[in-house]
């Protein structure tokens, strides 16, 4: 999966210079006049999102303001604004005419088109989660997401530390968390007053992620032992100024970071209190007709809660028969399908030791594989990306709650890489024939491959690179799964390919138990059974990520629907130009145009299928 910001906490409802009705602009100029108008949008939402803008690595002069000391505005009275400049983008949007737009205007024109008119319709429903944009979560704080887990992790890993205005920047916004958390604990407060809360487990897990980052002195915690690491390579600071600069970052831990996680763990002790026991959306107010939005948000294209259920259960058929075929080519006979395959992975010779050896070999084993799929590369794209990646392990603090493996792309100015983040709690969660599947989903030809091709776009707006479609991104990276395996991969490497299966296996069974979490009500143990059973995956890594599940409805099917999606429509790309069909070239006609809406990739790759024929 990718993680990435959310558009929120949009602090004004007047719109940035420049968005004055453009409609009437001459037709040869059209297409700049809308883009121009796109960038004033980017520019205004990365002045009310200072940590996204750190993310991304823009510059003071592109977004006209020093930024890196800010956080942003987490306060109650945010949210109206949110919701009023959803309502206010789309009215300037309605103001272009789309049929004089062309190449990336008239894309972008589509995809904003598109993401408003959803993020419209979740308005009435949610409060401190609500985006402008379109990026769908119900709950502002859970045992996954939140500024408890997203400040910290900012910090930590995107904020700058190379020089003393670094470090300074690094301490106001440790100062500014005391109250940007107090404030989330209001939107928890009001969140509960509405009756919008989280399942009370994830609010206790999210308590526990609260009680694991103030557990420690000041001293110790990550927010100053990652400061005293990074800030170590600054080059031209001496020892008293390092000296002071960390001794202010502990007295700002100590005096405004903890006392201000208590007032938040406070608000989600008292939010438990009258929390549903029910793992599904269905049990809050509106839940129901949520996950109806929530599914058609993450790629469902029409198809009813139970269509997507009834997918799910057919997908998990067809490919245990596959696994089947190669579990009995290497003599794997005995026994039910997934006992059999539950066997193998627990097998000693493919499981690393669970120490800090084992990790490092682990991690060592992932940067061989890294290294072999980039040489690759060019046999199944014409457009490769230049910005390199690493991979890390999830900080220690969050990896009970975290998911197995995700990806955070690479600054817009080159200075940090994408990272592959895995989740090395327990080394047995990923026995080694299962590694490479996961490199290939994350790194290289999944997530960073895509992301970095998008930001290397030359005329690509800033506004699409703050946008994401869980149902394309996390689509492209199944499929590019399958990639891999038409590299020749998995060749030689029949417990490989299995790996491979199991992983979409993992994908196709999100389809049921989401559907079965947030349609059918099933219980949280239900959901985790039956995923456990049907999937091979070990019960802990299953009860972590069906509590992911109960919290982010609809987007755990994401993968499997946008899989799909992309390859009906290569089928169709290869029975429209039959011999003048290139998978390179339609691989790159899915990535080249950055991230969009699943119905703005059909009218792409139909528009790209005609211009074929016609050259």
């Amino acid at each position: 999966m990718i993680k990435r910001s959310l558009l929120s906490a949009c602090g004004t409802l007047l719109l940035a210079a420049g968005c004055a009705d453009m409609s009437t602009a001459p037709t040869p100029s059209a297409s700049d006049a809308f883009l121009t108008f796109t960038e004033d949008q980017a520019k205004f939402i990365l002045k009310e999102e200072p940590l996204f803008a750190t993310s991304l690595g823009v510059s003071e002069e592109y977004v006209g303001m020093k930024f890196n000391h800010l956080l942003g505005d987490f306060s109650v009275a945010s949210i109206d604004r949110n919701k009023d400049y959803n309502t206010e983008l789309e009215r300037q949007l309605k103001s272009f005419d789309r049929s004089q737009l062309e190449g990336t205007a008239a894309t972008t024109y589509d995809v904003m088109a598109s993401t408003l008119a959803m993020s419209a319709k979740f308005k009435p429903y949610l409060y401190g989660s609500y985006s402008p944009l379109s990026v769908f979560t119900p709950y502002s704080v859970t045992q996954l997401s939140g500024a408890h887990i997203e400040l910290p992790r900012t910090l930590q890993t995107e904020h700058p530390l190379t020089s003393v205005q670094d470090a300074e920047d690094y301490i106001s916004r440790l100062e500014g968390m005391n109250q940007a958390l107090t404030d989330t604990a209001a939107i928890v407060d009001l969140e509960a007053s509405k009756g919008l809360t989280p399942p009370r487990f994830a609010l206790q897990g999210a308590i526990n992620v609260i009680d694991g980052m103030t557990n420690a002195s000041p001293e110790q915690h990550p927010l100053s032992v990652s400061f005293a690491k990074r800030f170590d390579s600054a080059e031209g600071v001496d020892t008293d100024t390092r000296k002071q600069l960390q001794n202010r970052v502990d007295q700002a831990i100590k005096e405004q970071v903890y006392p201000a996680y208590d007032v938040l763990k406070q608000a989600l002790k008292n939010a438990a209190d009258n929390a549903q026991t029910d793992a599904g959306i269905w049990a809050i107010e509106h839940g129901e007709h949520l996950y109806e939005l929530a599914l058609q948000n993450y790629g469902a294209a029409g198809k009813t809660a139970e269509q997507v259920h009834q997918l799910g259960l057919s997908e998990v058929a067809r490919i245990h028969k596959e696994m089947d075929a190669i579990m009995q080519s290497q003599d794997h006979t005995e026994g039910p399908i997934m006992e059999r395959y539950i066997a193998i992975s627990e097998d000693e010779k493919f499981i690393y030791p669970n120490t800090d050896e084992g990790r490092e070999e682990l991690l060592n084993s992932l940067n061989e594989q890294m290294s072999v799929v980039e040489k690759l590369l060019p046999e199944i794209l014409v457009t490769l990306p230049k910005a390199p990646v690493e991979v890390r392990r999830i900080a220690e603090y969050e990896q009970d709650s975290a998911p197995g493996g995700y990806y955070t792309g690479p600054s817009l100015d080159g200075s940090r890489p994408g990272i592959y983040w895995i989740n090395l709690k327990d080394t047995a969660d990923w026995p080694s024939y299962t590694l490479p599947t996961l490199t290939y989903h994350e790194a290289s030809p999944g997530h960073h491959l895509q992301v970095t091709i998008a930001q290397e776009i030359s005329d690509m707006p800033m506004l699409r690179n703050m946008l994401w479609f869980s149902q394309y991104g996390e689509g492209w990276a199944l499929y590019a799964e399958s990639l891999a395996k038409e590299l020749g991969l998995y060749k030689d490497d029949p417990y490989g390919d299995l790996g491979r299966l199991q992983s979409e296996l993992f994908r196709a069974g999100r389809l049921v138990v989401d559907t079965g979490l947030h349609y059918k009500k099933w219980s949280r143990e239900e959901a985790i059974d039956w995923m456990h059973k049907n999937t091979g995956e070990s019960v802990a890594a299953v009860t972590r990520e069906i509590e992911r599940y109960s919290v982010w409805p609809g987007q755990a099917t994401s993968y499997k629907l946008g899989q799909i999606r992309i390859f009906e429509l290569r089928a169709m790309a290869k029975e429209a130009l039959g011999t003048q069909f290139d998978l390179r070239e339609f691989n790159d006609q899915l990535l080249i145009k950055g991230s969009v809406p699943l119905p703005v990739l059909e009218a792409n790759i139909k528009a790209w299928i005609q211009a074929k024929k016609a050259s």
